[in-house]
């Protein structure tokens, strides 16, 4: 028996396995992942190292052609191709294609571990990192306020990134052009020169005065108590009031030798939001999670940073899951669309309304199926 005629003389049993494909179909729907780009592993690493201090000149020739030479050893290399700027250098190193990626990796970092010694003894280690295409952020947020910067820096990372980071599906949140807290200490060279005190004394006196050390465990009845003897510094008039030295004349301070001023490390990156300086939070996912459920729930908490924290002005400025939603829409209109002009095509050369139906039918059904 052929499968049309069994179809057409069982209606019951056909219906029933139609409406289970469609609800397997639909099930399977719900549970799709979603993302913007493909999941595909390219054949790249990328080695990144930092040498405080050096120019990009100095950065190339010391750090940048050297772990050149020492990865281009590593089989399967296609490609390299470096940058050198001050302080940093990044190697990206370009594999053949069929090439096992974690496998590389591996060797590369081998490789430079067994040749650290021709990089300079005070660089950075070198990190080997693969190119994700799923470790791209899903949203990037933009903060600005009339707060001092090094204050706004510290809500972030003390509070934000902790309500961000425990959305279901956020793997990592970073910060981008962070106000990182520094106290300064410019030492005046007349002064230090004169009164003949060494660098190196200098450096030992903040040593040990900014100390946070245990001190042992005494026993008390049924308890056991541990003892440290905190002497950080808390404030700049403590760090002013350092001794550095002793002479005849008196104890020599360390702010009668230098300026000491509370500001902010030097940052490499600068953020402005409308033309106002600001910082930006990139939100990335876990791998499994649904792109657009993460975006959604860190777009909700936006409006809960932005109600809570009134003197703060959050923004979305990249959004994947928008991308992702307005690309399903086009597609579910290009769908109808096309659908609705083959009925309108079946009816015009089949002069039947019932025989256009059921193949009209057959479209939604076939693409739940699959």
């Amino acid at each position: 028996m052929k499968l049309p005629a069994f179809s057409v003389r069982r209606p019951v049993f056909t219906s029933m396995v139609t409406l289970i494909v469609i609800i397997l179909g639909l099930i399977s729907f719900s549970r799709l992942q979603i993302d913007l780009l493909p999941n595909i592993e390219l054949p790249t690493l990328s080695v990144r190292t930092g040498y405080e201090g050096a120019s990009p000149v100095v950065m190339e020739r010391l750090v940048t052609q050297i772990i050149e030479e020492i990865v281009a050893t590593v089989p399967g290399v296609e490609e390299l191709t470096s940058e050198s700027s001050e302080g940093r250098s990044q190697v990206r190193v370009t594999f053949n294609w069929g090439t096992d990626i974690d496998t590389a990796a591996i060797d590369v970092q081998a490789q430079l571990e067994d040749e650290i010694n021709e990089l300079p003894d005070d660089i950075l280690r070198p990190r080997v990192s693969k190119f994700d295409v799923a470790s791209f952020p899903v949203v990037i947020m933009g903060i600005s306020s009339p707060m001092d910067p090094v204050e706004l820096t510290r809500i972030i990372e003390d509070q934000l990134r902790f309500r961000l980071a425990r959305i279901p599906g956020v793997a990592q949140v970073d910060t981008w052009g962070a106000y990182n807290r520094e106290v300064r200490i410019e030492l005046h060279p007349e002064r230090v020169k004169a009164l003949g005190i060494p660098l190196k004394d200098i450096l030992t006196a903040l040593h040990n005065a900014n100390l946070d050390l245990p001190t042992g465990k005494i026993d008390q009845g049924k308890y056991e108590v541990t003892l440290r003897a905190p002497a950080e510094f808390l404030n700049l008039e403590q760090i002013r009031d350092t001794v550095v030295t002793e002479r005849q004349e008196g104890l020599i301070t360390l702010g009668q030798i230098a300026d000491i001023r509370d500001t902010y490390e030097k940052r490499n990156r600068i953020i402005r939001l409308n033309g106002n300086p600001g910082l930006r939070i990139a939100i990335r996912k876990q791998p499994s999670a649904n792109t657009v459920d993460v975006a959604s729930g860190v777009l909700a908490e936006i409006e809960s940073i932005n109600r809570d924290f009134p003197q703060l002005h959050v923004v979305p400025v990249i959004n994947q899951g928008n991308f992702i939603e307005r690309s399903i829409r086009n597609v579910a209109n290009s769908v109808a669309y096309g659908g609705g002009l083959a009925a309108l095509v079946l009816l015009f050369f089949l002069r039947n309304i019932r025989s256009t139906l059921i193949i009209t039918l057959a479209i939604p059904i076939s693409i739940i199926a699959t």
